[in-house]
């Protein structure tokens, strides 16, 4: 009496398949749906810089320029013999500027050139006498970052770097270290 109808082969997996495919776009449609909330930042203003780099009393045989605003620093003459330590005791300090004491870490961000030559770059940070924090740099002994270091109001740290190339080194070796310094807080 009643006659079914066949269905053709694979034809239930192209149903099956369409239906997967409506749910995907059904799906996909949905997961699209966002809110979109504001805010309004005004006025930003500008203040002194708290933590500056200030000049040391090697700062001038080292090639040291401070930007404007005391808050970046370049070296520009710093060198070193083969086989033998060059110590600029004082580089370049970094002043605490605010009453209150202030954290920061120097760290190492990126260094490049013929570091294979190099047996160290050492880079430390001293208040008077005791050094504070990790030694960073290049080399054996050094991490990647001094870690969090105080300074106390009005206080100075004294940055002093330290080079050893090896005795292989040639006058046209070099190396390039790019440094952050953070300052917690306000």
């Amino acid at each position: 009496m009643f006659l079914r109808r066949r269905r053709r082969k694979g034809q239930a997996s192209l149903e099956i398949l369409a239906l997967l495919l409506i749910a995907l776009a059904i799906a996909a449609v949905s997961a699209a749906v966002y809110n979109i909330l504001y805010a309004d930042i005004s006025p930003v203003t500008v203040e002194g810089a708290k933590i500056q780099f200030i000049l040391g009393e090697d700062s001038e045989a080292a090639g040291a320029q401070i930007g404007t605003n005391g808050t970046y620093i370049k070296f520009n003459s710093i060198s070193g013999w083969p086989n033998a330590t060059r110590i600029y005791t004082e580089i370049a300090k970094i002043k605490n500027f605010d009453s209150s004491p202030r954290t920061i870490s120097l760290e190492v961000v990126s260094s490049s050139g013929n570091t294979d030559k190099l047996e160290y770059l050492h880079i430390k940070l001293f208040s008077g006498s005791n050094q504070v924090g990790s030694t960073i740099g290049i080399g054996p002994g050094a991490s990647g970052s001094t870690g969090d270091v105080t300074i106390s109001g009005g206080g100075v740290l004294r940055i002093q770097l330290e080079v050893k190339w090896r005795a292989g080194a040639l006058t046209t070796d070099s190396v390039s270290l790019t440094l952050r310094l953070t300052a917690l807080g306000e």
